[in-house]
């Protein structure tokens, strides 16, 4: 399968006399971290930058697809098949996805689809790793991933437009449209993503149940800027995206669109506001024997952020905003509505000369959980001009989802039910023993350690090296209630009574205690000459549950081998599921500056995983179990410029067609109640570009 990839792009650009622009290399800024920009060097705490070279010298067009070559960053499915990005083995319910620093809404069961998302219109992608809720609040309690769109910063560029087609892979067509202009005053970027495929199967032994049915998809943005003098600037910028898609089993529709206006007033050179009203809406309908099932999710959130330059070596950023959540599921028995209230502050300074220092907090007040402080305190600290350190502790916090409190949903035909905590409690207030209940969820929350070195030895040669621990609590576990109803006379009665027949399984959500993660990160950047360099990463992830570890220290835990029973200790504990203990990537950049020619290879690996309990061992995860066996993806390219006039690309991603066979014999997990395929279904894809320049 392969698709081909052309480019049209026009830039139109003052005539100046003398049009030279410096070779500078300056470094690379972010705004994820502090919400103000740093120089990415200079950062106290982890964070990854994805550069629009980047993006392009990958050749890919969904954001899904870039993550994946990021170190320590995973995409994970759930037992309900829907993919989510994990981080530091922190789970995607736990990672806030933002696009210019405002989050997307629409997640399925925690996970947001980062295949929907793409890269057209991207300037760069910002990774904030550990806890970020002293800035961001709930959601950001494993990490923060920022897109930056594109906007015009320079007078000498005028206007610029450019059209991108691919098609042919796996039955898909992407056709890309975007026009950037700056016209004295008032400047705007605009673009168009039109994505479709036929579907395609990568599992011809279930052809009923196909790897990808068909769709038609398009994404569309737009941002307005327009200075009003040089105090007062104005943005508007919106985002609509559209998709259907039909199955045999259901017909889908998907609208996600939001809308954000800013103002932003400089007082003078050392005083600013921000005022921002954002608003989204992501929309789903789902048909499936002639009943709709509907998820209908608003966000509308007013904020105001000060910054203001104490002096040389000191920035003080506060704010305040409120979120005002609704969402309407078939599932609920009615729209349901969030408020939550909001103020946060940061200092960044620097106490000595060459020490930084950044303290922030945040408090949350709302109206269904208890309130949250989340405090954070980073440091980094330059040793010589070669070595510095850097380190960071900071509070997380994850607010109780809709689903959690408000659940309704019946699989009566499965015989089991699944009620969220307020709902229960409504269903059984005549039964004595929903006291064994708990109602009122508390937020999740987790406290980060990062602690790591910057080291550059030589000009050419850079690393970092990042040690770090999250731990978290009042985690939220779906468990079964039955057995804590007590009589179960009582429980088949009220069962009936509510609509549920005798015998029926009854799940709700509650807190439970710790887990943790902790491991170690390292990245290489090293140029090995004018013409060659080398990326590369890696991962070591030690991950537990501390409940399940007392389990297995009172020696009450046996798996059936096919030897004997064994009795399970520490050394056999893998775990929480769905984590790699190795995951890395290796990557080779060449350029032939003077033959105008280049090309990389690109490698990622992710060591064997536990999808579930497969030995009956009390739902742990031991090295007795089935596990996905590890995988190696390797990526290349290779681009050619001809006459200046254009470019060519060509690239093929999983050269190996790397697709889990070793696991073929396992042929399927039982999980919940759902099959999960064991192959990975990576599949091998070509892809060509022309980039054409005028």
């Amino acid at each position: 399968m392969g698709w081909l990839t052309f480019v049209f792009f026009h830039k139109k650009k003052d005539r100046i006399a003398n049009d030279t622009i410096s070779n500078t290399s300056l470094d690379e800024v972010v705004v994820t971290a502090t919400r103000s920009p740093r120089q990415l060097s200079s950062l106290p705490m982890p964070v990854t930058l994805i550069s629009k070279k980047q993006l392009q010298q990958a050749g890919s067009v969904r954001l899904r697809d870039i993550l994946l070559e990021q170190a320590g960053i995973v995409m994970v499915k759930d037992n309900g098949n829907s993919e989510g990005v994990q981080m530091q083995g922190i789970a995607a319910d736990y990672i806030l996805i933002l696009i210019d620093g405002l989050p997307i809404v629409g997640r399925t069961a925690g996970n947001i689809d980062l295949n929907k998302l793409t890269v057209n219109n991207i300037k760069q992608i910002e990774i904030v790793k550990g806890p970020a809720s002293s800035l961001y609040g709930s959601e950001a309690m494993g990490g923060v991933i920022n897109i930056i769109t594109e906007q015009p910063t320079t007078d000498r560029i005028k206007s610029s437009f450019s059209i991108l087609t691919r098609g042919g892979a796996m039955n898909e067509l992407d056709i890309n449209a975007n026009t950037m202009a700056k016209l004295d005053r008032l400047s705007f970027v605009a673009g168009i993503n039109l994505n479709s495929s036929g579907g395609f199967d990568l599992t011809t032994e279930t052809p009923e149940n196909r790897t990808m049915y068909p769709y038609q998809n398009y994404t569309g943005n737009l941002r307005l800027g327009y200075t009003f003098s040089q105090h007062l600037e104005a943005f508007v910028s919106g985002r609509l995206y559209h998709q259907e898609q039909n199955t045999p089993f259901s017909d889908n529709l998907e609208t996600d669109w939001n809308w954000n206006t800013m103002f932003k007033h400089t007082i003078s050179d050392t005083w600013s506001f921000d005022y921002t009203f954002y608003a989204t809406r992501n929309k789903t309908e789902s048909v499936f024997n002639g009943e709709t099932a509907l998820y209908n999710r608003s966000l509308l959130r007013p904020e105001i952020k000060t910054t203001l330059s104490v002096s040389d070596r000191a920035t003080l950023i506060a704010g305040l905003g409120a979120n005002y959540d609704a969402l309407a599921r078939t599932s609920f028995e009615s729209e349901k509505n969030y408020e939550a209230y909001y103020v946060f502050g940061q200092y960044d300074f620097n106490p000595l000369e060459k020490l930084n220092v950044v303290i922030g907090a945040r408090f949350d007040s709302h109206n269904a959980y208890e309130s949250a402080f989340s405090p954070k305190l980073s440091t980094r600290y330059e040793i010589t001009d070669w070595l510095s350190t850097r380190g960071s502790v900071g509070y997380g916090f994850k607010a109780p989802d809709f689903r959690q409190l408000y659940f309704n949903f019946r699989n009566t035909s499965s015989g089991y039910v699944v009620f969220g905590t307020e709902t229960i409690h409504d269903l059984y207030a005549g039964n004595e023993s929903i006291e064994y209940l708990q109602k009122q969820l508390k937020p999740e929350s987790s406290i980060g350690y990062n602690f790591g070195f910057q080291i550059q030895p030589l000009n050419n040669l850079s690393l970092n090296l990042n040690v770090f621990r999250n731990d978290i609590q009042n985690l939220i576990d779906t468990y079964e209630v039955n057995e804590f109803l007590k009589d179960a006379y009582v429980t088949e009665l009220h069962a009936e009574e509510i609509g549920l027949g005798k015998g029926t399984r009854i799940f709700s959500y509650r807190n439970i205690n710790k887990v943790y993660t902790q491991g170690v990160e390292v990245k290489v950047n090293y140029k090995i000459n004018d013409n060659f360099k080398i990326l590369g990463g890696y991962q070591y992830l030690d991950t537990g549950d501390k409940e399940e570890e007392k389990l297995i220290e009172s020696g009450t835990v046996f798996v059936e081998t096919d030897v004997s029973d064994v009795k399970l200790t520490l050394f056999d504990y893998f775990g929480l599921r769905n984590r790699s203990k190795h995951t890395g990537n290796i990557k080779l950049f060449y350029d032939n500056y003077e033959h105008k020619f280049s090309a990389n290879v690109r490698a990622l690996y992710r060591s064997k995983y536990a999808i579930a309990d497969t030995n009956n061992s009390r739902g742990i995860i031991d090295k007795y179990d089935t596990f996905v066996s590890g995988n190696l993806q390797i990526n290349a390219v290779v681009e050619k410029e001809l006459y200046s006039l254009f470019k060519l690309q060509f690239g093929v991603d999983n050269i190996g067609n790397e697709t889990g066979s070793s696991n073929a014999d396992v042929d399927a997990f039982q999980v919940g109640g759902v099959v999960n395929d064991a192959v990975l279904l990576l599949g091998r894809t070509f892809y060509g570009r022309v980039t054409f320049n005028f």
